[in-house]
């Protein structure tokens, strides 16, 4: 039965050979789409932490705050709110980062601590509580409340989102498309079949070639998603390298799950498809 299946199968494969063309690629972008989507995700993981992460935002305070003030202000935001974790910024520490970040501002900055705004940096997951502190009056200016990780973790967020539906959305229209001609096939050879009942050949003797089909065709199809999801994250690494960033990996286990996925998922359809014609018949 075996025999029977692979060389119906073979046979059926070179009579079709423009439409399993097309199974293959119809099947192998999706699959291929979303092995890049996986492997951008797991990327973007380590580097964006996608959320969760504390966020640090500066605040500058008043100049005229004196020691005794900030201290005391300090204290109050630590007790109201203890999620926050509050560090000073020493005025040595603020004029080395302003001479690092501008160095035109040298001579400005160097003149003396004394003209060196108070700032602080709050460390805290919900940036979106520092709101509150800009109706204060000791406040002169709260710093940016989106964050660089949080601003990459939208990013690969949606991205992520974005790489699933379409692939979804592609591999319906592939495993569709493998049902569509399934059934083209079985009605072409349905006095075939008939015939095959009749004489007593069993529903595996009779569905075996069309799985085989399907299974070739998946397979290679998997083949051709591997080979171009290693081509895309490869010219992304070579992108994101330039940049001075880590390089895109496809891990092993994420090409087993595209070969898999791409020979279950039209066999699965195939037997189903299989199992509703043979209903139909004897039903008939």
């Amino acid at each position: 039965m075996i025999h029977h299946a692979l060389n119906e199968g073979l046979l059926l494969l070179r009579q079709r050979a423009g439409v399993s063309a097309i199974l293959v690629l119809a099947l192998a972008v999706p699959i291929a789409l979303a092995g890049v989507g996986l492997a951008i995700n797991r990327w973007l993981d380590p580097v964006a932490e996608f959320s969760g992460r504390e966020s640090s935002v500066a605040v500058l305070l008043h100049p005229q705050l004196d020691d005794d003030a900030r201290r005391n202000w300090v204290a109050a935001q630590s007790e109201a709110h203890p999620e926050w974790t509050i560090t000073e910024v020493s005025p040595e520490e603020l004029v080395r980062r302003l001479q690092q970040w501008f160095p035109y501002l040298e001579d400005l900055v160097g003149t003396g601590d004394a003209s060196m705004p108070p700032l602080i940096e709050i460390a805290t997951a919900d940036v979106g509580s520092l709101a509150v502190l800009e109706s204060q009056p000791e406040v002169v200016a709260v710093g940016p409340q989106s964050s660089i990780q949080q601003l990459l973790g939208e990013v690969a967020r949606r991205l992520s989102v974005a790489v699933a539906v379409l692939s979804a959305v592609l591999l319906a229209a592939a495993v569709l498309l493998a049902v569509v001609w399934i059934h083209l096939e079985l009605y072409r050879h349905a006095d075939e079949l008939t015939i095959m009942r009749l004489v007593g050949a069993t529903e595996g003797t009779i569905r075996g070639p069309f799985v085989v089909v399907i299974g070739i065709v998946g397979f290679v199809a998997g083949v051709v998603a591997v080979v171009g999801a290693l081509a895309t994250v490869r010219a992304l690494s070579r992108m994101v390298t330039v940049l001075g960033l880590p390089e895109v990996v496809v891990t092993p286990g994420i090409l087993v799950i595209q070969v898999s996925a791409a020979v279950i998922l039209p066999v699965a359809a195939a037997a189903i498809t299989l199992s509703r014609h043979a209903a139909e018949e004897f039903e008939s």
